[in-house]
C-alpha cells in the first residue's frame, strides 16, 4: 500500500450485524507510527453478563400478550422469584416482588389507546408528564423508531411526592414507553419497574432487565445506565 505523500486522516465508519455502529480513524503522521482510534457512536454498554440467548443469568424470558384488542407481544427477562398477579387483565399485567404490598418491587405491562396525531406524540407526552414533580429526575434514556412506532427508554428517580412512588418514598424506575401503530390505530405499549431506591440490588437486576425488551420481536435499545 503507497503512503500519501502528505499527512492525512482517513474517517471510516462500520456497521456490524447486531452491533453498534462505530467511527474508526486512522492518523498517518510523518513521525511516529499509524494509530487506530475505535468510539463508540450508538447503543449502550451491555449490563451485566448475558448467557448466549442474551438472557441474563438466573432469569428466562417471558413473554405478554394483550389480547385480541392489542395484538402486540412484549417480552423481557424477568426472575423466578417474580408473580404475576392475579389482578392483572390482558391489557394490564402486574408482576411483584416482595411481601410487603405498600413497598413491593412492581413491574407494570400495559397496552392503551392513544388519541393523539402520530406516535411521537405520544412518546414526548410521556416523556413531559411521567416525571411531573421538581423532586423526580431522569437519569439516563434514549428514544428512537422502532418498526410500527417510536419509543422513550429510561432509568429516573421518583420523588417521595410522585403519585407513582412506592409508599411516598424515594423510588428507582426504569422503563420503555412507545407510541405504536396497530392495523391503524395508535396505541401506548409500556413497560415500567419500580424499586424503593434502598432496594439497590433489584435496581441492578432492572438494569439487566430493561436491555431485554422486546415488542413484536424487535428489541427496543436500552439508555447507558448510571
Amino acid at each position: 500500500m503507497r503512503r500519501a505523500a502528505a499527512a492525512g486522516t482517513l474517517a471510516l465508519t462500520v456497521l456490524l450485524s447486531g452491533c453498534s455502529v462505530f467511527q474508526i480513524r486512522t492518523e498517518d503522521k510523518s513521525a511516529g507510527p499509524m494509530r487506530i482510534g475505535v468510539q463508540e457512536t450508538a447503543g449502550p454498554e451491555p449490563t451485566g453478563k448475558p448467557t448466549e440467548a442474551g438472557i441474563p443469568k438466573g432469569m428466562t424470558r417471558t413473554s405478554v400478550s394483550f389480547g385480541s384488542s392489542c395484538p402486540v407481544e412484549l417480552s423481557f427477562a424477568i426472575g423466578d422469584e417474580w408473580r404475576d398477579s392475579t389482578g392483572s387483565t390482558e391489557q394490564f399485567h402486574v408482576f411483584t416482588h416482595g411481601e410487603n404490598s405498600a413497598e413491593a418491587d412492581i413491574i407494570l405491562v400495559n397496552c392503551t389507546d392513544e388519541y393523539g396525531d402520530s406516535a411521537q406524540e405520544v412518546v414526548d407526552q410521556k416523556r413531559r408528564y411521567n416525571f411531573s414533580k421538581q423532586d423526580s429526575q431522569v437519569i439516563a434514556e434514549q428514544t428512537g423508531s422502532l418498526a410500527a412506532g417510536e419509543f422513550w427508554s429510561y432509568q429516573g428517580e421518583l420523588g417521595p411526592t410522585e403519585i407513582m412512588a412506592l409508599n411516598k418514598k424515594p423510588t428507582y424506575v426504569f422503563g420503555v414507553q412507545t407510541g405504536y401503530k396497530i392495523n391503524g390505530r395508535l396505541v401506548n405499549i409500556s413497560i415500567e419497574m419500580r424499586t424503593l431506591k434502598t432496594n439497590t440490588e433489584v435496581a441492578e437486576d432492572f438494569k439487566k432487565m430493561l436491555p431485554t425488551v422486546t415488542i413484536d420481536g424487535e428489541k427496543v435499545p436500552a439508555p447507558s445506565f448510571r
